[in-house]
């Protein structure tokens, strides 16, 4: 059956999906999730039935193609059958960057970036998060 919710600001939130036993996300509600998690004032911040974070390593790696973006994984959660993966983007050239989800190494359902141009390293918008969902643990979808 589907909740339908009403925020404190009086509009309804119809993302999420209550069986008996579990809830269901949707990818938007998964991606603001994680984007609240991660950035929203701690008084903004909830706990949300069903989501649950995972360990995820937190060792660079080769995301994107190209080699000119430094990738690290921050945080991941697992909702349901659902994996989403907070990953940190920096632009490690002198020129800005925009960023192509095409570009990126792995097997994603969706890839939501939270700014899609990186200006170039050194500056203060050279970094940048993207948020990846996936059906299967972050280190087997990359």
């Amino acid at each position: 059956m589907k909740e339908i919710r009403e925020s404190q600001s009086g509009q309804t939130d119809s993302s999420v999906e209550h069986n008996d036993a579990t809830a269901q996300y949707s990818n938007v509600a998964l991606t603001r999730f994680a984007a609240q998690q991660l950035y929203a004032p701690l008084r903004l911040v909830q706990d949300r039935p069903g989501i649950v974070r995972v360990p995820v390593d937190r060792e660079p790696i080769a995301l994107l193609r190209g080699g000119t973006v430094d990738a690290t994984p921050l945080v991941a959660w697992r909702a349901g059958g659902l994996y989403i993966t907070a990953v940190k983007l920096i632009n490690r050239t002198d020129q800005p960057q925009t960023l192509d989800p095409r570009n990126l190494r792995g097997t994603w359902l969706t890839a939501t970036f939270q700014h899609n141009r990186l200006l170039a390293g050194g500056s203060d918008a050279d970094t940048t998060t993207v948020y990846l969902i996936s059906a299967r643990p972050f280190a087997v979808s990359r």
